[in-house]
């Protein structure tokens, strides 16, 4: 049971007459708790920016080459440009969020600060996800325009099979891909992110509770 848990308790079970001063107390707790959570997902958020620019820096330009074959190379460039500006902006909207939660002064604006942090950091999971379908989409799309052009690409290992039968099953395999890192994704960031949402999505429930009761 944590502290905020004890306090509830402790406010539930005491005279009606002390219970105003003792629902301040855990207001001002759970303000400090929501504060600190948001806090710590800005400085995820920062962590994770860092990591996967650090990640893009280090890969070798053999990496690229499928977009070089692709001419998908001025499609690299402005979606590069273009993701890290939404991923400023979300750092942003963190930041945003962590400092007005900071400054709000009572239940019911800690709770609707609450409810768009949750909104925040659920569309930022979800626009993360978009992306991953986005490129594959594209990669494989210019592929399978032409894909006798690309048979080194979709058939590395020379397997003697027709090039529907190949087409076939480069596509499926394809799309088993996108799925598998699509959940290895989600499941990232359900971890790294989900923590900290719960831990909101209980102090929401509790500031609901007592703003009822009040």
């Amino acid at each position: 049971m944590d502290v905020l848990d004890k306090y509830k308790k402790a406010w539930v079970n005491q005279p009606e007459d002390n219970r105003q001063l003792s629902s301040k107390e855990i207001y001002k707790l759970a303000h400090s708790s929501s504060s600190s959570l948001v806090k710590w997902i800005f400085i995820i958020g920062i962590l994770e920016f860092i990591f996967w620019g650090v990640i893009n820096f280090l890969v070798p330009d053999s990496f690229y080459k499928i977009y070089k074959d692709l001419n998908l190379e001025t499609f690299l460039q402005i979606f590069t440009v273009f993701h890290y500006i939404i991923l400023i902006a979300f750092l942003y909207l963190f930041y945003q969020n962590y400092t007005n939660i900071s400054l709000v002064d009572n239940t019911k604006k800690l709770i609707k600060k609450i409810l768009k942090v949750r909104k925040t950091v659920n569309y930022y999971v979800y626009y993360n996800l978009a992306i991953i379908v986005l490129v594959s989409f594209v990669i494989n799309a210019k592929i399978f325009s032409n894909p006798e052009k690309h048979l080194d690409i979709i058939n590395p290992d020379n397997l003697a099979m027709d090039l529907s039968q190949i087409v076939t099953i480069s596509i499926i395999s394809q799309i088993i891909a996108v799925i598998v890192i699509l959940v290895l994704f989600w499941l990232f960031y359900k971890l790294i992110y989900g923590i900290f949402l719960r831990k909101l999505n209980k102090n929401y429930k509790e500031l609901s509770k007592l703003d009822e009761s009040n």
